[in-house]
């Protein structure tokens, strides 16, 4: 029997568990065929880290089964290894498919709207695909949640996702190779990063894409409030919200992601450091914005309470 770590959606809720289910000490934990209440207890599970023998264990499906209700934390993985799939040419110089990444945004505002905890908990938890794979879909993950308060019509805000999906397309090598660097960055290196937002607008006009909001969001999202950005230097009302929110994302989720060489910075932390920033390279009111719709302890927080017992934050709430 060879047991591997199980992901997201090697586990569904409501359905029967597919094989054993073992610590990373070995010790057994649930059994075959038993069944996982709710999408709560799949987020601690995986969490926790389990293991599991798929191929040799696998519980045979019932002829009049049920559809499975698939959780929208497993669904955010699919999205990702969607959107890694659609990009794996674009190295070898093959062209980004529009619509196959507008599909990956639309299907990233359903499960925003189902399940908004799962979606934001996935930015902690899952740390499966290329680091430059994963912090595209977490960066669009959180512009969701800040874009919904500012655009209730969900049309207007899928070229902006289509950008976060997109906006490190020209440098995907590069971060995973940045991933576990521990050396200082090289000029080489400095500058391909500087130049990255006007080579990754390129990429995408030259693949079809026409959309302004798009491949404005693409060239703008590392441009800063005070002009202190790059790579044109802009600011203020040169700025559009979706670049702002796609900006301030991407720094949040690039905060809270470990990397080869460290852990990631715990949420609070994180989102101290971006509103001590308001007012400068930041809009305070957007500061404000993020700090209120991701919270302090955000859905796959690892917390302590007050008995001394460690817990995972499962949901956002007015406090």
């Amino acid at each position: 029997m060879t047991n591997r770590r199980l992901e997201a959606d090697d586990i569904v809720a409501g359905s029967a568990l597919p094989c054993d289910i073992f610590d990373a000490n070995g010790r057994l934990l649930l059994r075959s065929g038993q069944t996982i209440r709710d999408d709560a207890q799949v987020v601690r599970l995986l969490a926790h880290g389990v293991y599991g023998d798929l191929e040799s264990n696998r519980v045979p499906e019932a002829a009049d089964a049920a559809v499975k209700r698939v959780p929208v934390y497993a669904r955010i993985q699919s999205v990702r290894d969607g959107l890694q799939a659609s990009l794996a040419g674009v190295a070898q110089g093959l062209p980004v498919v529009p619509d196959e990444i507008v599909r990956h945004a639309r299907h990233l505002v359903d499960l925003c709207a189902l399940d908004p905890d799962a979606a934001l908990a996935t930015v902690l938890l899952q740390k499966g695909n290329p680091y430059g794979i994963r912090q595209m879909v977490n960066a669009a993950v959180v512009s969701e949640l800040l874009l919904m308060q500012k655009q209730p019509d969900a049309e207007q805000r899928i070229p902006v996702l289509a950008a976060a999906l997109t906006m490190n397309v020209s440098m995907l090598a590069l971060q995973q190779t940045l991933y576990g660097q521990q050396e200082d960055l090289t000029a080489a290196q400095r500058y391909e990063i500087r130049r990255h937002p006007e080579d990754t607008a390129h990429i995408l006009e030259t693949s079809g894409v026409t959309d302004r909001t798009w491949l404005t969001v693409v060239r703008h999202h590392h441009e800063a409030l005070d002009g202190t950005g790059y790579p044109g230097k802009l600011s203020g009302a040169d700025l559009s919200l979706g670049a702002q929110i796609v900006g301030i994302a991407d720094r949040y989720c690039a905060m809270v992601s470990e990397r080869g060489y460290r852990p990631g910075a715990s949420p609070n932390v994180a989102l101290r450091q971006i509103f001590l920033a308001q007012g400068k390279s930041v809009d305070p009111m957007l500061a404000a914005m993020v700090v209120k719709e991701v919270g302090l302890y955000p859905p796959g927080t690892v917390v302590q309470l007050a008995n001394g017992e460690i817990g995972i934050a499962m949901k956002r709430t007015l406090n």
